[in-house]
């Protein structure tokens, strides 16, 4: 173990320094309300349930009708963090989450180490760790599939290693992680499979890719099309709604990028919208799939090919929150760049230039990453450490609710409280019991802010008992 940590010192280094600058985003938020029932508090109230043996019942939709979650979002491998609960408790995932984090960068510095010599594997891990897409994630709470993409690298390199039970083991982990996880799976045994069939076509376990592609396409229909649909019959937050310009369902919109590549083109590059806002966000992105290294994208066009899915979820939704560098959408081409970074870099013909080349890029992924707009980041920045709002009184009025009351609450509340048999995201009551709600300080959403104020005081009028009132919180008893 002593020899590990010497021989791998700058790995090490590396880990340790941003390990600590994703505590400093993540957890911080955190305690200071800048979290978020949608959906870390979603996935809290989730490992809660599991961890006492029961399904999680999802209650936070903003339709107000519960149903089994994983008919939302097929995210089994959350039960397997649920243990770590009674360790963390509302921390869990953001603990989980950060480490992944690392273990996805040391799987990327393992896949540079077997190709690149020196410091270039450390480089190689400082890019990835520098990507826009992490700190988006790790901005906006807590994501399945950053969880998905950190295993990814494992897997490409026990792929490449031909260890198939370890790459077996990746490739069940990545697919349990969410259920649109299976297409990128696919996409990736597609572009390993084209890489081979160029560089090692006699050596290619073909039988082994053509299984695992297999089993991630049938996988993913089985899962979208019989299980999901079983569990939440009536079809409550369907996600393909953001598709349903390409076409009535999944077929329609298959069919329209078929059938229509002039305009799905169109798409990956414009708007749509009116809105101005909107009309630079793709640009946006392609900006920073390029200075964070994506020009290896171009020369190792295999591992372009694996981004394929994840350009098209982006760019062909019809919400702009999906489209730009800010979202939580934009973690899978870390690692992917990465890779693709790591094999551009073997065989580059001017070795001189590898670690100037990787040194650039660090810095200008980071320059440009740390964007003074970019929120809930600042971790350099004294404001990053204050709440705003009065946390210590906030956090004690929170323990006035009893630990199994049902309660409805604001938006980042949910995720503190999040730890019982039922919660609810205000507006939607039910049949809470207690109702929660920050007054300022936080956007109201899903209220509409015009019509919160109003909401507030039929909710004083109408309380059984006013519990806390003070320091822009409210906590009523219905």
């Amino acid at each position: 173990m002593l020899a590990h940590f010497k021989n791998q010192r700058l790995a090490w280094l590396i880990t340790l320094v941003y390990g600590s600058v994703f505590c400093l985003i993540s957890l911080v938020n955190h305690y200071n309300f800048r979290t978020y029932g949608l959906d870390l508090g979603i996935y809290t109230h989730g490992i809660y349930r599991y961890a006492h043996l029961d399904w999680h019942i999802f209650t936070l939709g903003l339709e107000g009708q519960p149903f089994n979650h994983l008919g939302n979002h097929f995210s089994p491998i959350v039960a397997l963090f649920s243990p770590l609960h009674y360790i963390f408790g509302t921390y869990t995932l953001l603990v989980v989450q950060i480490t992944s984090l690392l273990f996805g960068g040391w799987g990327v510095f393992y896949f540079a180490k077997e190709r690149l010599n020196g410091i270039q594997p450390g480089l190689i891990m400082m890019l990835f760790f520098s990507m826009w897409g992490i700190y988006s994630a790790l901005a906006y709470d807590w994501h399945a599939n950053v969880i998905a993409a950190m295993l990814v690298p494992w897997f490409i390199l026990f792929f490449e290693r031909e260890d198939w039970k370890k790459a077996a083991l990746m490739f069940a982990l990545v697919l349990l992680c969410k259920e649109n996880m299976a297409v990128w799976m696919a996409a990736i045994i597609v572009g390993l499979g084209i890489r081979n069939l160029f560089i090692k076509p006699m050596e290619t376990n073909w039988l082994m890719t053509g299984s695992l592609l297999g089993i991630a396409l049938v996988y993913f229909l089985v899962v979208q099309t019989v299980i999901m649909p079983a569990l939440n019959p009536l079809g409550l937050s369907d996600h393909l709604g953001n598709y349903s310009h390409l076409g009535d369902g999944s077929g329609g919109v298959v069919k329209t990028i078929l059938t229509k590549p002039r305009h799905i083109f169109y798409l990956m590059f414009e708007s749509l919208q009116e809105d101005e806002l909107t009309f630079k966000l793709k640009s946006q992105l392609h900006f920073m799939v390029l200075v964070s290294g994506g020009i290896a994208l171009i020369y190792r066009p295999y591992y372009l090919l694996m981004l394929a899915p994840i350009y098209a979820q982006k760019l062909l939704s019809s919400s702009p929150s999906h489209w730009g560098v800010y979202s939580q959408y934009s973690i899978e081409f870390a690692p992917i760049i990465a890779l693709a970074m790591t094999e551009w870099m073997k065989g580059f013909q001017f070795p001189n230039l590898k670690v100037p080349i990787l040194v650039g890029f660090i810095g200008l992924a980071t320059a440009f990453n740390w964007h003074p707009t970019r929120p809930n980041t600042g971790f350099y920045q004294s404001e990053h450490y204050q709440s705003g709002l009065n946390s210590e009184a906030i956090y004690n009025a929170l323990e006035l609710i009893p630990s199994d009351a049902i309660v409805s609450a604001s938006n980042v509340i949910v995720p503190h409280i999040a730890n019982r048999e039922k919660i609810y995201l205000f507006p939607v009551l039910n049949d809470a019991e207690y109702v929660a709600l920050l007054t300022n300080g936080r956007d109201p959403y899903p209220v509409d802010s015009l019509d919160f104020p109003l909401k507030i005081q039929e909710l004083r009028n109408s309380a059984a008992e006013i519990v806390y009132d003070e320091n822009d919180f409210l906590i009523i008893k219905r």
